[in-house]
């Protein structure tokens, strides 16, 4: 019997986040107490948020809610939950952080905090996020797909224009979270996950963008890219619930491991059909170049993908 490939997705990304309920659910005096209220109250409301999309992406899209309600929901409450969480938390790491040797941050050693920092930058990817939808919203509109390579290219533009904002934000490296030479199993998870960024950032974010500004491609009415944005939006949030719990006693730090390097792996495995039918190979390999060529210059290095994109498609007709 030939298994369909969107139901077995389907099935790995119900039964993963069925996990996550479950934790929740024994868990559940972590979402109470008075102290970081907001917080709490925002990560209940998130996790109501992530079910109903999952239950969206699981269900094939047959929900109530439609697309463009779901991803402002997932946006607006992701950020909230990011900002509440720096809001309440930030200076009672601040401790935590001053204590911390070797190994100065992250989310996965047992035996380090959050910094204020961190929780501030993941806003700032939030933010990115946001901009990245609303321009995928509109490449599935018609009239996009009729406008002007020029229009095009301008909404492109402006889809990464939050990156003019980047200076105003804290900036970890993920080198913080190792010490050179380290060889323990989570600095090896710290580096898998820093190449995950680098090839998330130019291939699915940058590389993504510049490809549907030459080729418009309706991303919204497809499972997988609705499932990759779901597990992408996810593993935002769910690091640092995952971290807070095995601090607070209610999960064990191996589960904790286990959690994460399986959302690694199914959130990997639903790349890869969103590169093959949105991502062209000689943008996303232009924006990865660019990435350690001009580093630190994401518009600058969209705009030279744009033009190496369109004298491309020309050399092509």
């Amino acid at each position: 019997m030939r298994v369909d490939a969107r139901e077995c997705a389907s099935l790995c990304i119900a039964s993963y986040f069925a996990v996550v309920l479950l934790v929740s659910a024994r868990s559940r005096r972590a979402f109470l107490g008075k102290f970081g209220r907001r917080h709490r109250i925002s990560g209940s409301l998130h996790l109501g948020v992530l079910t109903l999309y999952c239950a969206h992406v699981v269900a094939h899209r047959k929900t109530n809610l439609d697309a463009a309600t779901m991803d402002a929901m997932l946006f607006v409450s992701g950020l909230v939950l990011t900002l509440t969480a720096h809001w309440d938390f930030a200076k009672a790491h601040e401790h935590a952080e001053r204590r911390q040797l070797g190994v100065r941050s992250g989310v996965l050693h047992a035996k380090t905090a959050v910094t204020g920092a961190e929780m501030l930058e993941h806003a700032f990817y939030h933010v990115v996020n946001g901009f990245q939808i609303a321009y995928v919203h509109c490449v599935a509109q018609p009239w996009f797909v009729r406008s002007s390579a020029e229009t095009r290219a301008t909404a492109c533009l402006l889809a990464t224009s939050a990156w003019t904002a980047r200076s105003r934000f804290p900036i970890n490296s993920f080198s913080n979270n190792y010490r050179d030479g380290m060889r323990d199993f989570e600095s090896c998870m710290y580096r898998v996950k820093k190449w995950q960024y680098v090839l998330y950032k130019t291939v699915l974010l940058h590389g993504l963008n510049v490809s549907l500004a030459m080729r418009p491609v309706d991303l919204i009415s497809l499972f997988e890219w609705r499932a990759f944005w779901f597990l992408l939006n996810a593993a935002y949030v769910l690091e640092f619930f995952l971290q807070t719990l095995v601090k607070r006693k209610y999960l064990r730090q191996r589960t904790m491991l286990v959690l994460n390097q399986a959302l690694m792996l199914i959130s990997t495995s639903a790349v890869v059909p969103v590169l093959r039918t949105a991502v062209e190979p000689h943008a996303a390999a232009m924006m990865f170049v660019l990435n350690f060529l001009n580093r630190k210059r994401e518009m600058e290095n969209v705009v030279v993908g744009l033009v190496a994109a369109a004298i491309w498609a020309d050399s092509r007709k």
